[in-house]
């Protein structure tokens, strides 16, 4: 999308638009692929020389679970700060790119179903709580305890 920098007003503009999943580069043999179009709001404000942008983004993904192979659908959202530097000689600033990399990004690496993830939320539960056992039992060893400086 483009934004013309004279339409930037002290105060600043939001922008909302639609990004189409196949603008995104991802393909069918990828590991995820969006199944819904990413919808982009954006408040854009202009301080001193830079275009501040705050992007939200928000779509829905499908993929499979990276240890059943479940097919996973999921929400995807996300938010982040784009900067542009601005000079007289720029008349607009085009943010799909920079918004395509960010979104590229922060997508997860890897991906587990519902089943998968209250299974690993246990285990980190068991596991915090064998650490805070531990923890307890230890005694700290203070060999200079008794040590008098003068």
């Amino acid at each position: 999308m483009k934004i013309l920098i004279r339409d930037v007003k002290p105060e600043g503009i939001d922008v909302h638009y639609v990004i189409p999943p196949d603008q995104l580069g991802l393909t069918k043999d990828d590991y995820l692929r969006f199944i819904e179009p990413l919808e982009v709001t954006a408040h854009l404000e202009l301080v001193d020389d830079i275009l501040l942008s705050k992007t939200k983004v928000k779509s829905r993904y499908q993929s499979f679970c990276a240890r059943t192979l479940v097919q996973v659908v999921r929400n995807w959202s996300d938010e982040f700060i784009l900067d542009f530097p601005v000079t007289k000689e720029i008349e607009f600033i085009d943010i799909d790119e920079e918004v395509r990399q960010e979104v590229i990004l922060g997508l997860p690496v890897r991906i587990l179903c519902d089943a998968e993830m209250q299974k690993e939320a246990e285990t980190l539960e068991v596991k915090e709580n064998l650490d805070e056992l531990n923890t307890e039992n230890q005694h700290t060893q203070q060999p200079f305890k008794n040590l008098k400086l003068k």
